[in-house]
């Protein structure tokens, strides 16, 4: 049995889904206002209760052989607490690769402070830092590039879109989940996920709008243009969708060494066109 937390945010059902495959019994902490109808399944039972309620269920970790924490890290504490108290050692924590991130802000401290609280925690753990997960449906972050896209052909980039980045696709970051928590060799390590290939945030443009069969226009902004409009508008706007933090980060390199993962988990992601073709079958719908 494998206790699943965040089972029903975007990644966590497809970790589920592959736990499912591997015809292995899940258990999932899910919150009483959640949707569960992708989690109806004979090898599925449901714990209703919030993570931070840690007394109304670290009970359930009764019988369960390892725990997969795909809910956001900074729930780690009570995930850690519960396993000590009642003797599941073997955890699988998700984290990102955005810890890695030069532009300091409360999540990237709250990341790393996560993270360290993890290594100190005596469990035989893994962490895994995936980069921007992407997939079929509403992933959060190529969806919304996506449905831009769907609705106009002019498309601002702050700064030259020269950075390079490397989304990987949602079912290789399953695999990769189900993987570490039964690799003896994947204890107390840390595994950054990306996809097969890594190319400039315009190449990433490029890739997504040719898909779709869509022409888009990139329109260069500079990066402090991008902060003026981005301080200016939070500070008029309660729900401005451009955030500072997100305007600093395209300065920055984002692509990563994905040999550890390839090595002991034999992680073998897949490009991001492969990726949005993979997407495009399951969907029959070009782009998604």
């Amino acid at each position: 049995m494998i206790f699943v937390t965040g089972g029903t945010g975007y990644t966590g059902r497809w970790v589920v889904a592959e736990l499912l495959k591997r015809q292995r019994r899940v258990k999932c902490l899910v919150r009483k206002t959640s949707d569960v109808d992708d989690l109806d399944h004979e090898d599925v039972s449901l714990v209703r209760s919030n993570l931070e309620a840690v007394d109304n269920w670290e009970g359930e970790l009764a019988g369960c052989d390892a725990v997969i924490s795909v809910a956001h890290i900074k729930y780690a504490p009570f995930v850690i607490d519960a396993c000590k108290k009642h003797g599941v050692s073997r955890v699988v924590f998700f984290s990102s690769t955005w810890r890695f991130s030069k532009v300091k802000t409360p999540v990237v401290a709250s990341l790393i402070q996560a993270e360290e609280a993890i290594k100190a925690s005596g469990l035989d753990y893994t962490l895994l830092r995936p980069t921007m997960i992407y997939g079929p449906g509403d992933d959060h972050n190529i969806s919304r590039l996506r449905e831009f896209i769907k609705r106009r052909p002019i498309m601002p980039v702050f700064g030259s879109g020269e950075q390079h980045v490397q989304p990987v696709f949602v079912s290789d970051v399953a695999r990769a989940a189900v993987d570490a928590v039964f690799c003896n060799e994947a204890i107390v390590q840390a595994f950054e996920l990306a996809g097969a290939d890594a190319l400039t945030y315009n190449d990433m443009l490029n890739t997504l709008s040719e898909s779709m069969g869509r022409f888009l226009l990139k329109v260069h902004v500079p990066i402090s243009v991008g902060l003026v409009l981005a301080i200016l508008g939070n500070r008029l706007f309660s729900r401005f969708p451009i955030q500072e933090d997100q305007v600093r980060r395209m300065k920055e390199d984002r692509a990563f060494d994905i040999s550890e993962a390839k090595k002991i988990l034999e992680f073998e992601p897949l490009t991001f066109h492969a990726g949005l073709q993979a997407s495009t079958q399951l969907t029959g719908v070009p782009g998604l």
